[in-house]
C-alpha cells in the first residue's frame, strides 16, 4: 500500500474513533440535530457513536478493513439526513 493511502486511511480511522467517541462525551450536542421525525434520539446518538468507533478500529485491521470502508460509507449515507436537518 502506498504511503499516501496508509496516511490517509490511519487518518480517517482516527477522526471516525474520535467522532465516535464524542458522541459517548457529548450526546447533547448530537441530540440537538436529530431530525424530529426520528424517534429513539439518544439511542440513535448512541448506536452511531459505536458504529463509528467499531468501524473506525476496523480500518487498522487489514482483514477488515475494505468492509469497514463500505461500512463508514454506508454510515455517512445514514447521518446524512442530520446534516441536511441542521
Amino acid at each position: 500500500m502506498s504511503r499516501m493511502k496508509t496516511v490517509s486511511k490511519s487518518l480517517l480511522a482516527i477522526f471516525m474513533i474520535g467522532a465516535g467517541t464524542m458522541h459517548f462525551v457529548n450526546p447533547d450536542f448530537y441530540l440537538k440535530i436529530m431530525p424530529q421525525y426520528l424517534s429513539l434520539h439518544r439511542e440513535l446518538v448512541y448506536l452511531s457513536g459505536l458504529c463509528e468507533i467499531v468501524l473506525g478500529l476496523l480500518l487498522f485491521v487489514p482483514r477488515f478493513s475494505r468492509l469497514a470502508a463500505w461500512g463508514i460509507i454506508a454510515l455517512l449515507i445514514a447521518v446524512f439526513p442530520a446534516t441536511i436537518y441542521v
